[in-house]
């Protein structure tokens, strides 16, 4: 990708819940990629009260947004869009940590295939993440429960070492066209912290764009799953999950019959 270094490209936007520790590392990785991919980032910290005071970093375009009332995965993204006047937006969780600079092979792939990309994304074992997915039914869904239960590994929807058309990305790391990500009106915030990824990788399919796993690019995460152990995550998921089923985009979406 030919660029310029200087203007942004690209806006970063990140979610804190009060996890200034976790974060850091993540921000220090961005302002060495920001030598190569020109970015900004927004960082919106959901979590009221007095909280330990945010680092600045050096190199780092970086403003900071204290939310006044907590507010959704989706519509603290969408908010922190509103600081975007860049190409492409992007979507990062706190926790994820950049190996190399992803973004040069996601603006790429964005460049030739407009919509929306994410990166092959590896665990804290090394192994690969099941990130890239089709479009879940009952009955798979269903498999996967019971698979996690009796403590077995399920399968990856993609298993590919190439890039590719997939039906949907989990949200861990997102990079939208910005003119994509503002037609669609962004998230949708009925959904709470779950499914959202679902929805919006669906409704970008259903524009005539396309969702895009690029293996060339590399992020590590290091999962912090909460819904295992809290039911009031427990329970958003859930009743995300019965949003999603409910849906006209997703029984208009074809590839949820196949």
């Amino acid at each position: 990708m030919n660029k310029k270094i200087g203007r942004p490209v690209i806006t970063v936007s990140i979610v804190s819940h009060n996890q200034t520790e976790l974060m850091t590392p993540l921000l220090r990785q961005l302002a060495v990629v920001a030598k190569t991919t020109p970015l900004r980032v927004i960082v919106t910290e959901n979590v009221l009260g007095n909280l330990p005071d945010f680092p600045r970093i050096e190199g780092l375009d970086l403003i900071y947004v204290k939310n006044k009332h907590p507010k959704g995965f989706g519509a603290n993204h969408n908010a922190a869009f509103g600081y975007c006047d860049t190409p492409f937006f992007c979507v990062l969780n706190p926790d994820i940590r950049l190996m190399e600079d992803p973004f040069c092979e996601l603006l790429k792939r964005l460049e030739e295939n407009p919509g929306v990309a994410g990166p092959r994304v590896i665990d804290g074992q090394g192994g690969v993440e099941d990130s890239a997915r089709k479009v879940p039914s009952l009955r798979s869904l269903f498999g996967r429960i019971v698979r996690r239960i009796l403590g077995l590994s399920n399968r990856r929807d993609y298993d590919s070492n190439d890039n590719i058309f997939v039906h949907w990305l989990a949200g861990m790391c997102l990079v939208f066209d910005r003119g994509l990500f503002q037609s669609l009106g962004g998230f949708d915030v009925r959904y709470h912290m779950y499914c959202e990824d679902v929805d919006i990788c669906l409704r970008t399919w259903l524009s005539g764009k396309a969702v895009s796993y690029v293996n060339s690019a590399r992020v590590q995460h290091d999962a912090r799953r909460d819904s295992h152990r809290n039911f009031r995550y427990m329970w958003w998921h859930v009743v995300s999950l019965i949003r999603l089923f409910t849906s006209r985009v997703y029984w208009t979406f074809p590839g949820m019959r196949a």
